[in-house]
C-alpha cells in the first residue's frame, strides 16, 4: 500500500474522532461560560435581596422583611434572564429554586415548596416561608440560644431560669455550663447554626423533586457539596441564601447547580485591640479591657490578632 493511501486511510479513521472531541470541547467551554454567567445573575439577585430585606424604622431600629427580600431576588433574577412577561414561564423558572434561607441574627427562616388546599379547596403548590427557627442547642440540662455574635441566652432547666449576655459573664453565674468555656463556645455556636440550617436545606432540596416533576423538570435535585469553610462564611452576618439548580447549560445534559449568599452587614462583631506592654510584647485585649489604653485599630477575631504576633491578655482573657 502506498504511503499516500495510508495517509488517506489515517485521515478517514482519525478525523471523525477529532471532530467529536472538538465538539465536546466546545460544548464544555460553552457550558462553563453559561455557568459563569448564571453565577453573576445569582450573585446580583441575592445581593439585591440582602439590601431590600433591611427595613429601617424610627431611630436606629432595624427590621428584617422576608417578603421584600424574596421579591427583590426574583425580580433581579427574572430580569437578568429576560423573563418578565409570561407567568407560566415564570412559574416553571422558579421551580429551579428549591430553597431559600434568610439568616437572621437570632434564628433563620426557610422558604421551600409546599402543597396545600387553597380557599377553593383545590390543591396548590407554592414556595412559602416556614416559621422562624432559633439557633438552639441542648447539653447537660442547659439550653443555649445562640446568635450570630457572642451574645447568648442560656436556660437552666433545673432552676427554670434564663441568663442572657456574653459567655464570660454568664459563666460566672453558671460554672457548670461547659459550653460557655473559652475555646469551646464559638465552635459549638458555629457548628449548631450550620447543622440546623444545613439539615433543613437538605430536607427541602430532597423534597423538591416531586414538585419539580410537575413542571416537566426531570433533573434530580440533591443537596450540593458545600465545605465547612463555606458554611461558616455564610453565617458571619445576617444574609439571604439561595440555591439554584437544574437549569440546562449544555448539549450533553450538563445542569447548573450552585448557591449564593448576600450579606446585609448589620451584625456588630466583637472587637479586639493590640497593644504593646512595657516589655515591648504585643497583647490583644477585649474592647473594654481595663488595662487597654489605645484603641486605634480594631480586629474582628482572635485569629487575626494571633497572626499579628499578639498574645491574649491575662486580665480580660479574650
Amino acid at each position: 500500500m502506498k504511503l499516500t493511501d495510508l495517509a488517506i486511510l489515517f485521515v478517514i479513521i482519525v478525523m471523525p474522532f477529532i471532530l467529536i472531541l472538538r465538539v465536546k470541547s466546545e460544548n464544555l467551554r460553552n457550558a462553563a461560560y453559561k455557568s459563569e454567567v448564571i453565577n453573576r445573575y445569582l450573585d446580583a439577585a441575592v445581593e439585591d435581596a440582602a439590601e431590600a430585606m433591611i427595613v429601617r424604622g424610627s431611630g436606629s431600629r432595624i427590621e428584617i422583611s422576608r417578603e421584600k427580600a424574596v421579591n427583590a431576588f426574583y425580580n433581579t433574577l427574572l430580569i437578568n434572564f429576560n423573563i418578565t412577561g409570561d407567568e407560566r414561564t415564570k412559574s416553571v423558572f422558579s421551580a429551579y429554586v428549591p430553597v431559600i434561607v434568610l439568616i437572621d441574627y437570632d434564628g433563620y427562616s426557610v422558604m421551600s415548596m409546599e402543597e396545600f388546599a387553597n380557599s377553593s379547596g383545590e390543591m396548590e403548590q407554592k414556595m412559602i416561608w416556614k416559621p422562624k427557627k432559633p439557633y438552639v442547642y441542648e447539653s447537660e440540662g442547659y439550653v443555649y440560644l445562640f446568635t450570630l455574635d457572642q451574645n447568648v441566652t442560656v436556660y437552666y432547666q433545673s432552676e427554670n431560669r434564663f441568663y442572657e449576655g456574653l459567655p464570660e459573664d454568664i459563666r460566672l453565674k453558671m460554672p457548670n455550663a461547659h459550653v460557655l468555656d473559652d475555646g469551646l463556645f464559638d465552635d459549638v455556636r458555629r457548628r449548631t447554626i450550620v447543622e440546623l440550617i444545613r439539615n433543613d436545606v437538605n430536607t427541602a432540596i430532597n423534597k423538591h423533586n416531586k414538585y419539580a416533576a410537575r413542571f416537566g423538570i426531570t433533573y434530580n435535585f440533591s443537596p450540593p457539596s458545600i465545605s465547612d469553610g463555606d458554611w461558616n462564611r455564610n453565617i458571619e452576618d445576617v444574609g439571604f441564601l439561595a440555591f439554584f439548580q437544574g437549569i440546562p447549560i449544555g448539549l450533553n445534559g450538563q445542569r447548573y447547580n450552585s448557591f449564593a449568599l448576600g450579606a446585609a452587614r448589620i451584625v456588630r462583631k466583637s472587637s479586639y485591640y493590640i497593644e504593646k506592654n512595657a516589655n515591648d510584647i504585643l497583647y490583644y485585649h477585649r474592647e473594654k479591657c481595663p488595662v487597654l489604653t489605645e484603641r486605634y485599630k480594631p480586629y474582628d477575631s482572635r485569629v487575626e490578632c494571633a497572626i499579628e504576633g499578639a498574645f491574649p491578655c491575662s486580665v480580660c482573657r479574650p
